[in-house]
């Protein structure tokens, strides 16, 4: 009877467990069915808000490119057939056609043609007016300055999130005899990369701004070159350029441009070892040039614009340039360079494809 005790009580605790065993595998099955419905349908809804919100994109992008670009047609249309003859209203109709274009298709049009033709006839037409009307030609004129000033302005304040800027460069027009190869240029090197923490750069470059380059985001390598994203160690390729200036006119100046790659060891300039790297580039840079479409490229994938910021005389007064210029005057043009990345898109009126991931994603936390 003992011995047969335990044996009841085990097989009792077995038929116990069969028991519950049938209960729970009746109760889990539709369980599991349900919270794999439940799954499947979560999943198919994330799917369709996806689709949703890739058409809705699309159909975006679609209208946008369609209204774009029967603006484009019409503006540019009404532009070339402009009324008014050489009337002051007719050109400052012009003007402001030119300001609409500059203004919603500086992304795909370079305009800088059609500004150069316009300042040039509005120039010729103010030195022919004589009487009250010759100082409206000459606002005209410099309101399509500002128009061109204001384009460069919001094109550099997009480009140097990403980039590095250096300012106030002003650079004193070489005299023909004076441009030996000797001496390429009167100006200092301009670096186009971040020079923080760098040494041996004073007296030879042109002080800047590293507070301009984009900070690191979030994981990014303290170690890395913020404008570049590159490591800062010895060998590294960094380029600077020198700008030879070679005439100055109201609207632009005609430099020279040499490229040279710096070489650094331990941090430290080493400029015996700096050596020029292509042949001099001769461009005309003006007022209507803009960094989307009137730039360089690098070698490693980055662009450089030089732009161009106007005239000062220091042998004047007010040390303005006044054009033509006299056999006295001390002319210096002024300049700023950015250098960017050259996959830079500007995103106006358009999510950066992070965010669409984000989006797409953030039901499921993708």
């Amino acid at each position: 009877m003992a011995d047969e005790q335990p044996s009841g009580r085990i097989k009792r605790f077995l038929d116990y467990l069969e028991t519950i065993s049938k209960i729970l595998g009746g109760v889990s099955i539709p369980i599991a069915g349900l919270f794999v419905t439940l799954a499947l349908h979560q999943q198919t809804e994330s799917n369709q808000r996806a689709q949703l919100y890739a058409n809705i994109m699309t159909g975006r992008e679609k209208a946008d490119s369609d209204v774009r670009a029967q603006m484009f047609s019409r503006l540019l249309d009404r532009y070339l057939v402009t009324s008014g003859g050489a009337t002051l209203d007719g050109f400052r109709d012009r003007v402001m056609f030119l300001d609409l274009v500059q203004a919603n298709f500086e992304e795909y049009f370079n305009a800088r043609p059609l500004f150069t033709r316009l300042y040039e006839q509005i120039r010729d037409q103010e030195r022919r007016t004589l009487g009250s009307d010759r100082p409206a030609w000459g606002a005209l004129k410099q309101q399509l300055f500002e128009i061109a000033r204001d384009t460069t302005s919001r094109q550099v304040a997009l480009l140097v999130r990403s980039g590095h800027l250096t300012e106030d460069i002003v650079v004193p027009m070489t005299p023909a005899d004076n441009a030996t190869p000797s001496q390429p240029s009167v100006s200092q090197r301009i670096a186009l990369y971040s020079t923080r923490g760098l040494t041996g750069l004073n007296g030879l470059f042109v002080p800047a701004e590293d507070g301009w380059a984009a900070p690191p985001g979030p994981g990014a390598d303290a170690g890395k070159d913020r404008d570049t994203g590159r490591s800062q160690e010895d060998g590294r390729k960094r380029y600077s350029i020198i700008i030879r200036v070679n005439q100055i006119l109201e609207s632009a100046a005609k430099v020279t441009v040499f490229l040279y790659e710096d070489v650094y060891k331990k941090k430290r300039l080493v400029p015996e070892e700096s050596v020029a790297q292509v042949r001099p580039i001769e461009f005309e840079v003006s007022y209507f040039s803009t960094p989307y479409m009137d730039n360089t490229r690098l070698f490693g994938g980055s662009r450089f614009s030089v732009i161009y910021d106007g005239c000062i005389d220091p042998s004047v007064e007010d040390q303005v340039c006044r054009f033509p210029l006299k056999a006295s005057a001390q002319p210096r043009a002024q300049f700023k360079v950015i250098t960017f990345d050259e996959a830079f898109l500007s995103q106006r009126d358009r999510p950066y494809v992070d965010q669409i991931l984000e989006k797409i994603g953030a039901t499921r936390g993708w």
